[in-house]
Parts: C-alpha cells; structure tokens; sequence
C-alpha cells in the first residue's frame, strides 16, 4: 500500500470511522484513500476550524479520538482554533495535514526563504504550543512510527491534540501494510504510593468539620466519576462540581451541591466557601472558578489531586494547598473499600449543606425580564431540559448563552458540553455536526448565540446535506451579552462593537436559504415537543431583550460568595453562618 492508504487503515483499526475535513490539493491522496476504505467515511466541512471542532467532540460522547484532515498552508491554519479547545480541555484529537512534497523545499535548503512551494506553511511550529506533539514525517518509516507514537501521546497522561503532518511524496510511497502499535504510557502508581495516598487524604479530613469535594472534569474524561461519587456517597460527604465537571454528574445526586465559580450557582459558592477542608479532583483551578484567588475557600485548607504535574506546581507558593500527582484512570484502586476515619460528627454540615441547595439550586430568576417583560433565557433553558430525551446530546457555545445554559439546566443521563477552556464563539454549532454523525440515532440540541451562530454558519449546508436532525437554539440578545455586561462595570455602558457598530443578519431569511426550518421564539410555550422531535433540522431564534443579564456573576474581583445582583444579607443569616467572622 502507499502512505495515504496506509493512514487510512490506521484509522480503521484505531477505530476512527468518521473523518472531518476540507479537501485540497496536499491532501487529497489522503482523502482519496479514506475514500475507498469501505469502513471509513470522511465528511466535509465547510471550514477547518469547524472540522476541527467536529473532531472535539468525539471523545466527549464515547471516548472514540475524533480526526481531521486538511491541505497544506490555510487548510492547516484553520484548524489551530478546534485544535486549542482539545487541547485546553484535555481531549485527544489526531490532526493529518498535507504538507508540499519534500523535493520543494530542498530547492531552498540552507536559506532562510519564507516559503517554499505553493501554500508551504510550517505547521507544526505553529501548533506546538497547543498540541501534545506534533511532528512532520519525512519517510515512510517515519511516517508508521509517527502515527503509532502520536496516538499513543494523544491519550496517554493527561490527554491532548497531536498533529502530523504528512508531505505529498510520503502519502504516495509504498509501504508494508502491517500496522505498527504503540502502548500508551499512564501513571501508574505503586501500591505503597496509592496507600499513601489514602493515608494523606483520611489525615486531611480526619478533623474536619465541613469537608467539601469539589469534582472537575479529570475524572469524567476517563470514566471514572461514579466510582468516586460513589465513594462520596459512602462517606456521606457534599460535593461540588466546576462547569466541566457538571457534564459528567446526576444533577439528582443526594450529594451533589451545584456548580461553582464566577458564574456559579450563589448556594454553590457559599458552601464552597464556607468549607474547612477542600478536596478538589482533577480540577485546574482555573480563574473562573476560584474568582479573587486569594479569597478563594478562605477558611479552608486545600487538597488537590490531579494527573498534570505542572497544574499541580502553580500552587508550589501557596501555602494552605498540598498536592498530589494521580492518573484518575485509576480510581478503582485509589476509591474503593476506603472509608473516611471522621473524627467530628457531620450532621450540622450536612444539614447547612441541604438547607442552602434547598434555597438555590434550581432557581434562577432573571430582573432584567422582569424589567423589559421579555423572554427569560433561564426559563426557556428549563422547558428545553424538561423536553428532551434522557438520552440527547447538548452541545453548548460561549458567552452569555454559556453562562444561561450551564447555570440552569440540570442534567441526569444526558451528555452535554463545551470547549470549556479556549471558549470560542462558534464551537457548539460543528460540536454539534460531529455528535449527529458519530451518534445518528440521538437528539442533538445546540444552543448558541446570535454573534457565535454567525462564526460557522456556513455549517448550515453541512446539515441540510447530510440531512442531520439538529434543533439550533440562537439565544438572541442582539448583540455580545456577557461583553455589554463587562462594559456597564467598566465603561459605563458603552457598548462600542456590542450593540453600537455590531450588527446581524435575518436568521429566517438565512435558516430558509439554506433549506432549514426556522421557529421564531418569544415565549417558553411557543416551543413545542413537537418540533423537538421533528425529524428535520430546525433553527430556533429564541428573542431576548438586548440588555438580558447573566445572574448571578462575580464582578470587580468579588469574592464567589458575592455575586452580582447583591444580596442584602444579614450577618447572622444562613448564608454566613460559617463566614460570619470572616472580613
């Protein structure tokens, strides 16, 4: 066989069956091959960047590495953005650039030329800093090895992108066809190291007297949360998610206290806060969960296990934080028959912990719609929830629509998810492409925003050609929501390329061109299960008032405890029964 055919039956024997890409000219042996591979199938994209975000959300759904492919040069470029969201949320993806034949560039060997050949792009350096490796191939050798070895980097460790980059002469090289493999290299911890391990973490809670789990992302992405909420449940801890880690929960969980952060639920943030020992599970910690770092679980000590040593040395000059490296691949043998030696009776806690969810969770009331009698984003996210099947798969973008969607729905058994970490506009939309090919027998719902929808729009030819039964809902503010909000903190409500100089399209005219059903939406009940269930693609344009806020949401480097719209609060009230002494 030749290279191309070579990748392709990689591929198929790593079980990547669904290919995203835009053809070109230094690709295209590659997709020629993927092409007559009869147990592949490649689908183009109407732009690299939506390939690439396609790809992302392959593994979010059974943990299969979703792939593209894309020509040499602006192919290439345009899927630096998807390849940051996988590799800022930890998801293996394999990126196949085609790259000019090498005989082009040894013309100018040894001169500092800026390009040689048509559309000759270094790819890999530019890529580097947001994949786990990345690597051109330069032999047919090189280029067995290569594939091996970067699948195996993909989901070894904390996961990641990797990129090769595949010169034109290599894809048609002949090539032995036995497949080379590759194991993956994971932490594996010894036996006295796990024992240590649960040693360190029974001391850390044994004098506790409002322990706290909050649980991210980590171990979802390796399946492993319902061994550890099961081992919560055990011990009769509360715990707590980030935004990421929400995605992986049975928001019904007896457990299970609510999201935390920035833009967290307000009873979240007051348990969070209020807690004396904090064991945090594969979480970063990032700025949007913790706010004002340095307020950040003020009366806590901090325990943090995560899989990524550099995560874990950020907090090398903090003293109240103690760390431990941990591959959660394997919380079997960290989290089973390991219960908690609890010296202090947790009744209390547990009890505050209920009272407080009792009062928040759940509900999310909007002044601004109560101000401009306009539809209310939270109650329109609520119905949607309600609706859909136990099955369905939720892609959601940035912005505000993130904040509304992320705040108020409640998931139990479905998936849903986001580029959580690079947070682009325009992400859910392909996410969402990628989920009904991968899943073709469940509903996909897509929530995006009026500005985001516009960033891969073009997608909407995608899905009328391949038929995909995607229900859209543009939650539309007229303008970048969550930036008017920043500036009527900071600029006094100018809303300069907000809502002056910003402008969109009609979305009915737009849905209509491109053979797509459009329902306008101005109240919760003008959504029907009906068209939830339709067969057909449809864009719901969900009609905001432009000055719908987010709430509640930090500003002006609050603590988590003090979110925006302020509460008056007394100083002996439930909320601060714990932070009452606390400045």
């Amino acid at each position: 066989m030749n290279g191309a055919e070579y990748i392709a039956s990689f591929l198929e024997k790593k079980n990547c069956k669904n290919v995203f890409l835009v053809t070109g000219g230094a690709c295209a042996f590659i997709v020629d091959a993927i092409a007559r591979n009869p147990n592949l199938k490649y689908y183009p994209m109407q732009h690299e960047q939506s390939a690439a975000m396609a790809a992302d959300a392959v593994w979010k759904i059974d943990r299969t590495i979703g792939v593209t492919v894309a020509t040499s040069g602006p192919g290439a470029t345009n899927l630096i953005t998807g390849i940051a969201c996988s590799f800022f949320d930890s998801i293996p993806t394999i990126h196949l650039t085609g790259q000019v034949n090498q005989k082009e560039k040894e013309i100018y060997k040894g001169t500092k030329v800026r390009q040689a050949g048509f559309q000759q792009t270094d790819i890999v350096e530019m890529v580097k800093p947001i994949t786990k490796y990345s690597v051109q191939v330069t032999s047919a050798e090189e280029l067995k090895l290569e594939l091996a070895k970067a699948y195996s980097i993909a989901i070894s460790g904390r996961m990641g992108p990797v990129l090769i980059d595949i010169p034109m002469d290599i894809q048609q090289v002949e090539l032995e066809e036995d497949i080379l493999e590759i194991q993956p290299k994971n932490l594996k911890l010894k036996d006295k190291e796990i024992i240590d391990i649960k040693k360190s973490i029974n001391n850390f809670f044994s004098d506790s007297k409002r322990p706290l789990i909050l649980l991210g992302a980590g171990p979802g992405l390796c399946d492993q949360t319902k061994k550890i909420t099961d081992w919560i449940k055990e011990n009769e801890l509360p715990f707590v998610t980030s935004w990421n880690g929400m995605c992986f929960i049975d928001h019904k969980n007896g457990n299970y206290h609510g999201s935390i952060g920035v833009y967290g639920n307000r009873g979240s943030n007051f348990i969070l806060q209020s807690s004396d020992n904090l064991l945090v599970l594969g979480s970063r910690l990032d700025n949007r969960q913790r706010g004002n770092v340095a307020q950040f679980a003020p009366l806590a000590k901090i325990k943090v296990l995560d899989i990524d040593i550099a995560e874990l040395q950020k907090y090398s000059g903090e003293k109240n934080y103690d760390v431990n490296q941990f591959d959660f691949r394997d919380s079997s043998r960290l989290f089973s028959d390991f219960k908690l030696n609890l010296r202090n009776d947790l009744t209390e806690w547990n009890s505050y912990c209920h009272q407080i969810k009792k009062k928040y969770f759940g509900i999310w009331p909007s002044s601004s719609s109560v101000k401009y009698n306009s539809l209310n984003p939270y109650d329109l996210v609520k119905k949607v929830n309600s609706l859909i099947d136990g099955d369905a798969i939720v892609t959601v973008d940035d912005g505000a629509n993130l904040c509304w969607v992320f705040q108020a729905f409640e998931r139990t058994t479905q998936t849903i998810f986001t580029a959580g970490g690079n947070s682009p506009m325009g992400y859910s939309f392909p996410a969402a492409i990628g989920s009904a090919i991968h899943s073709p027998n469940k509903q996909i719902i897509c929530f995006t925003g009026d500005g985001s929808m516009q960033m891969n729009i073009q997608e909407l030819q995608t899905m009328t050609y391949h038929k995909l039964p995607i229900k859209i809902f543009i939650l539309n503010n007229f303008g970048y929501g969550i930036i008017k909000q920043f500036q009527d903190t900071w600029f006094e409500g100018r809303y300069e390329a907000t809502g002056k100089g910003y402008s969109l399209p009609d979305f009915k005219k737009v849905s209509e061109a491109y053979g797509v059903g459009y329902r306008r939406i101005e109240n919760v009940d003008d959504l029907s299960l009906k068209d939830l269930n339709s067969s057909q693609g449809l864009v719901f344009d969900v009609i905001l008032n432009p000055n719908t806020l987010i709430e509640p949401k930090i500003d002006n480097g609050n603590p988590l405890h003090n979110q925006f719209p302020y509460l008056e609060l007394e100083q002996d009230c439930l909320e601060f029964k714990y932070l009452k002494n606390y400045t």
